[in-house]
C-alpha cells in the first residue's frame, strides 16, 4: 500500500470581504460662520406701526383723537336736538301759563279744550325725546330729560281734571289739595328740567362746544304757587275776590319767537334761521292783587353795529290778578346775517303805583342766519 506522502497543512486565511477603501473626507473649513438671510417681513411690519402711530399723531393727535371728536360731534348734534325738544315744550308751558292764571275768564269749554291741547302736545313731545339718538356721553342724562316731559304730561291731565271740577261747581274739600299736588308735580318737572339743563351745559363745555346756554322751560314759573295757601287763594281769584292788602304790579313772563332758536353761539346770542317771516310772542302777567287795565306793552328791536330802530306797541285791556296775556307782534323786521344783532326789548307798564319794576322787561339778542 502506498502511502500518501502529507503536506503540513497549513493555516488557511479567509480573505473575506475586502474593505471599501474610504472616501476621504473634506475638512470642516475653519473661521466665523456665515450668517443665515432674514426675511424682511418683520422690518416692514415695524415700519408701518411707526408710520401708522406718526400718521394718527399728525392727523388725529393720538388713534383716539378722531373718535373722541365724532363723539363730540355726536353730542352737538344730540344738544340742538334737545333744545328743539325744549323749545317746543316751553311754547306748551307758557300755553298753559296762560289757560291758568286766566282761567276766570274762561269758559269750560274753552278750559277744557285749551289744556287739552297742551296734553296732547306735550305727550308728543315726550314721544319724540323718546326716540332721540342719545350719545354714550348723554347716556346719563337724557332719561332726566324724559322723566321731566312725563311728570309734565302727568300734571298738566291732573290740574284739567280739578279745574274743570271748580268750574262745574264740582269741587270738594280735597280739590285744592289736588290742584295743589297737580302743580308741585309740574314745579318737580321745572326741577328736573333745570337740572338736566345744568348737566348738558357741563357736558357741552367740557367737549369745548359752542353752546353758551341751553334752551329754558318752565311750566309753574313761580313754584310758590303750586303752594296749597296759594292754591286756595287762586280758587278764591277765579270768584272775583281780592286777598290781602293792596298790591300792584305786572311782569312780561316769556318771549318766544318764530322762528325759534336753534342754537346759540361762543358768545350766547341766539341763532334763528331766516324764513321768510318774523313774528314774536310776549307774555305778560299781573303778579298783583288788583285788577289792572290799560297795560301798554312795547316790543323795541335795535341792532348792532346800525340801523334804523322799529317799535311796535300793544295795549292789554284788562288783567285780573294771576291772570296771563300773549300778545303777538307781527311788523318787526329783523336784519339777515352772522354779523348783524338784533336785540329785542320788551316793556309791560309799568302800572300805576307799582313799585316792583325790575321784572317789567326782558331782553333777547340773536341773529338770523340765512337758509342755505
Amino acid at each position: 500500500m502506498v502511502a500518501r506522502s502529507s503536506r503540513p497543512k497549513q493555516p488557511r486565511y479567509s480573505a473575506g470581504r475586502g474593505r471599501r477603501p474610504s472616501k476621504v473626507r473634506r475638512g470642516t473649513p475653519t473661521g466665523p460662520a456665515r450668517a443665515r438671510k432674514r426675511s424682511p417681513l418683520p422690518l416692514l411690519i415695524i415700519g408701518g406701526i411707526i408710520i401708522a402711530l406718526v400718521f394718527c399723531w399728525i392727523f388725529g393727535r393720538g388713534c383716539g383723537g378722531n373718535k373722541e371728536a365724532e363723539e363730540n360731534d355726536k353730542l352737538r348734534q344730540y344738544a340742538v336736538n334737545a333744545n328743539k325738544i325744549i323749545s317746543r315744550s316751553a311754547t306748551a308751558g307758557a300755553q298753559f301759563d296762560g289757560v291758568r292764571t286766566g282761567i276766570a275768564d274762561l269758559s269750560r269749554d274753552d278750559t277744557s279744550t285749551k289744556l287739552s291741547q297742551v296734553i296732547a302736545d306735550s305727550e308728543s313731545i315726550a314721544k319724540d325725546a323718546a326716540k332721540m339718538e342719545v350719545p354714550p356721553k348723554a347716556e346719563d342724562i337724557h332719561p332726566v330729560l324724559e322723566m321731566s316731559l312725563d311728570l309734565r304730561v302727568d300734571g298738566v291731565k291732573a290740574f284739567k281734571k280739578s279745574i274743570l271740577d271748580v268750574q262745574d261747581d264740582k269741587s270738594t274739600e280735597q280739590t285744592p289739595q289736588e290742584l295743589s299736588d297737580s302743580m308741585m308735580e309740574l314745579v318737580v318737572s321745572d326741577g328736573a328740567m333745570n337740572r338736566y339743563r345744568e348737566q348738558l351745559k357741563k357736558k357741552l363745555d367740557a367737549a369745548n362746544l359752542g353752546f353758551d346756554s341751553v334752551a329754558d322751560s318752565t311750566f309753574v314759573p313761580k313754584a310758590d304757587d303750586a303752594l296749597l295757601s296759594q292754591v286756595s287763594a287762586y280758587m278764591k281769584a277765579i270768584a272775583g275776590e281780592q286777598t290781602g292788602d293792596e298790591l300792584h304790579g305786572v311782569a312780561v313772563t316769556g318771549i318766544v319767537t318764530t322762528p325759534a332758536r336753534i342754537d346759540s353761539t361762543q358768545s350766547g346770542l341766539a341763532i334763528l334761521e331766516d324764513e321768510g317771516s318774523f313774528t314774536v310772542k310776549v307774555t305778560v302777567q299781573n303778579q298783583g292783587n288788583q285788577t289792572e287795565e290799560d297795560i301798554p306793552v312795547v316790543a323795541t328791536l335795535d341792532f348792532d353795529p346800525e340801523g334804523a330802530q322799529q317799535k311796535e306797541t300793544q295795549k292789554i285791556i284788562r288783567l285780573k290778578p294771576n291772570e296771563s296775556s300773549t300778545l303777538i307782534f307781527e311788523d318787526l323786521k329783523p336784519q339777515v346775517g352772522n354779523d348783524k344783532v338784533n336785540i329785542l326789548k320788551v316793556v309791560a307798564g309799568p302800572v300805576d303805583k307799582e313799585v316792583k319794576t325790575d321784572n317789567n322787561s326782558m331782553e333777547l339778542k340773536f341773529i338770523v342766519r340765512a337758509r342755505e
